[in-house]
């Protein structure tokens, strides 16, 4: 097994006992220090999405009912912490993804960033230009509960990655542009999967992080965001 094998597998799965991918694990210092960020990613990253604030307070009595929300959001916030300090220095090299491996660029930046998952306030109508604006992104009609705009380098030039609050949990949406894809593709990985679609100005990608729906989402964003940061290419779909 090589190290884009390895790659490959570790996305499917971090905690795979498979003897090739083992043997490789034990033998390369760059993916066996990648399969332990991996793992503690995951880790985290599901004792985070387990948190139920709502469905704890029902649980409880009303007189408590404070008390538990207070408790509750500062379990999130202390696991979310925990998230952003054990994967700083999560550096995956991005350059190596070629264009039509996006998803598994998508992935990894997410990965990358999982402290955009901590807010729960949505934002304003303000907040979002501010953000969206300078990286030469309009939204028309803006879904219901964005909670982080955060604009970032995804490669080639900046994006943005935006969180949504969905129905079952957050769903994540990335912006990037001059990143052209093929064709529209999967995006999976252990604790993800969504879509990766073609648009004029590169491409733009929607993954849930509980099993969302996530095609209402993509074709709201498709009518309704807008580039002009640049020269626009026809997308092919």
């Amino acid at each position: 097994m090589n190290c884009e094998q390895f790659q490959n597998r570790l996305m499917e799965d971090p905690f795979c006992k498979d003897g090739d991918f083992v043997v490789h694990r034990e033998n390369c210092v760059r993916c066996a220090r990648e399969w332990r960020q991996a793992r503690e990613f995951e880790r985290l990253l599901h004792a985070a999405m387990s948190v139920q604030p709502e469905k704890e307070l029902k649980l409880g009595r009303m007189r408590r009912s404070a008390c538990w929300r207070r408790k509750t959001w500062v379990k999130a916030a202390s696991i979310l912490l925990l998230i952003g300090v054990s994967v700083t220095g999560f550096n995956l090299a991005q350059q190596t993804f070629a264009g039509n491996n996006l998803p598994q660029l998508v992935v990894r930046h997410i990965q990358k960033e999982p402290e955009a998952l901590g807010s729960r306030r949505a934002m304003n109508r303000m907040e979002l230009a501010e953000a969206l604006s300078p990286q030469g992104f309009d939204l028309v009609e803006a879904p219901a509960r964005i909670t982080a705009a955060i604009p970032c380098w995804i490669r080639k030039r900046r994006g943005v990655h935006l969180v949504v609050q969905g129905g079952n949990g957050p769903v994540t949406v990335l912006l990037m542009p001059g990143e052209y894809a093929p064709r529209r593709q999967a995006v999976a990985a252990v604790s993800l999967s969504g879509i990766l679609i073609p648009t004029g100005w590169g491409s733009m990608a929607v993954v849930s992080h509980a099993e969302e729906d996530v095609e209402p989402l993509m074709r709201a964003l498709q009518r309704n965001v807008r580039w002009r940061g640049g020269r626009a290419r026809a997308a092919s779909f």
